[in-house]
């Protein structure tokens, strides 16, 4: 399955809040699909090594899972659209340097 599917699919079959174990036992199966790899983890292997948790929400289940998947799920590592910017900061005055937005 797509990641961008997964919260669709946990709001049709997970009434919440659902815990960690009924997560595992209804959809620990569901292969997440990593982008671009061919190669996929199942929801029970994501979610196994995490302590007892209790969702209460397609969103927040989505969440914890996207943010335990392993490097192939991500995009270009250390990619940054910002450039490399450096600033020369020893010639502004104290005042401009204590600005924080």
């Amino acid at each position: 399955m797509q990641i961008e599917d997964l919260p669709e699919h946990f709001d049709e079959q997970l009434t919440y809040p659902a815990d960690r174990a009924t997560v595992i036992e209804q959809l620990g199966e569901v292969e997440v699909e990593a982008p671009d790899q061919g190669d996929s983890e199942t929801v029970s292997t994501i979610l196994r090594p995490l302590t007892d948790e209790t969702y209460d929400s397609s969103d927040e289940l989505y969440t914890t899972i996207i943010g335990n998947l392993n490097e192939e799920y991500i995009g270009r590592k250390f990619y940054d659209d910002r450039g490399q910017q450096t600033i020369d900061t020893s010639e502004r005055s104290e005042d401009e340097r204590d600005i924080s937005f």
